[in-house]
């Protein structure tokens, strides 16, 4: 098994993104030579999900802010495909699907609260090219309303801002979807006890949550089933005994999104940026992800089987595999799993057959060796006994006594 190769180098990757921002301005200038020509009528109006109302001539102000600052990357139609995206792994994301990954959705009829496109925009996300923008909030808000508006493209590969998933309309109200309330994180149960969480944290990551799923794993298999048995035996209700692991556990498996239209692959967390973690805020930013997931790719844990203090726990431990990125540590780990002895995990024991009563001294067992087989019979010869009649033998003649 090869390790993962490390993380490219501060000056290859400012290279790249010093390419991606020359195509951006070249992309810029091409759009400054287009006529200007506004999609909206300005008297015109948009509701969007949360009942939010937009004018068009706030919606042709958001897309002047729009073409200014995003089109390069998303590209005019919404659809991930400006001119700077072909160089870009991962690709920018396609608005016209209506779907963000870091915005608290847990369902497809989930619709981001503002305050969370905001924190992205604000945030950026790392190891993309999507960097914080320092923008004001108003133009901030005008661009995030106008992105709602991008529909499906139509046959002709045209962006008519129609049939906008923001604007559908539920079935039994006649009215738009709601959005997701804003939302503030519980406060950290684990201040002051951060090496207990993290040791908490591994288990639920192992062997409650199975984040080895789709992430790496993090200590040998030995270690690991050793792990299993410990935690089973001080709680079975919440773990059981390690069987097996999948194949390529030490390495991140791709997961298939129809949503995204790309494979996901998630992050190594010693390896690769999180992208939607900070550092002065980490372990709540990774408190937020684990409880209300990436959609639709890693699931929701909030109110589906982990309290908030094992999310917090959790959030502990992957922080604490993410401080080992671009340390000799990280290496070194990834050495010791590479190299480890080979390990098979314990097969179940299997049932035992009933026990019998031992037979006393000198009796014999039914079908017990004698040295004399001639009397045993197979079943199928019992059957042929039973249906066959009994042989008349020829009644012997006396010999007739002489007179």
């Amino acid at each position: 098994m090869t390790s993962r190769p490390q993380a490219r180098s501060f000056f290859s990757r400012a290279a790249g993104v010093f390419a991606t921002c020359a195509i951006a301005v070249s992309g810029l200038v091409g759009a400054s030579c287009k006529p200007d020509k506004m999609p909206f009528k300005p008297d015109e109006s948009r509701t969007f999900a949360g009942d939010i109302t937009v004018s068009g001539a706030e919606l042709n102000k958001g897309y002047q802010s729009y073409m200014r600052y995003c089109y390069a990357c998303h590209g005019e139609k919404g659809d991930g495909k400006g001119p700077a995206s072909y160089s870009l792994r991962p690709p920018p994301r396609d608005f016209t699907r209506g779907v963000f990954k870091f915005a608290r959705m847990t369902s497809s009829d989930h619709y981001p609260n503002d305050a969370d496109l905001v924190r992205i925009v604000k945030g950026g996300l790392h190891g993309t090219a999507m960097l914080p923008w320092d923008i004001s909030e108003e133009e901030l808000l005008r661009v995030l309303q106008f992105i709602k508006a991008f529909g499906p493209l139509n046959e002709n590969g045209e962006q008519e801002y129609k049939n906008s998933r923001w604007e559908k309309i539920r079935k039994k109200t006649g009215k738009v979807y709601d959005v997701l309330p804003e939302w503030t994180p519980e406060a950290d149960p684990w201040v002051g006890k951060e090496a207990e969480a993290v040791m908490r944290g591994k288990e639920l990551y192992h062997l409650r949550a199975e984040c080895v799923n789709c992430h790496p794993g993090f200590d040998t298999k030995e270690n690991l089933y050793k792990m299993s048995v410990e935690a089973n035996k001080r709680d079975p209700n919440t773990f059981s005994v390690m069987k097996s692991v999948r194949d390529d556990v030490y390495h991140s498996q791709a997961k298939k999104s129809d949503e995204y239209g790309v494979l996901i692959m998630p992050p190594d967390f010693t390896m690769d940026f999180v992208r939607s973690a900070h550092p002065e805020t980490r372990v709540a930013d990774l408190y937020r992800i684990l409880s209300f997931g990436v959609y639709p790719v890693m699931p929701a844990w909030k109110g589906a089987g982990l309290s908030d203090s094992d999310i917090y726990a959790l959030a502990h431990y992957v922080n604490s595999l993410i401080e080992l990125r671009g340390k000799t540590a990280a290496l070194e780990l990834k050495d010791k799993l590479n190299n480890q002895k080979p390990f098979e995990f314990p097969k179940e024991e299997e049932a035992k057959p009933a026990e019998t009563t031992p037979p006393a001294d000198g009796e014999k067992k039914d079908g017990e060796a004698t040295g004399d087989k001639k009397d045993e019979k197979k079943p199928e010869d019992a059957k042929k006994d039973e249906k066959k009649p009994e042989e008349k033998k020829p009644e012997e003649k006396k010999p007739e006594e002489k007179k």
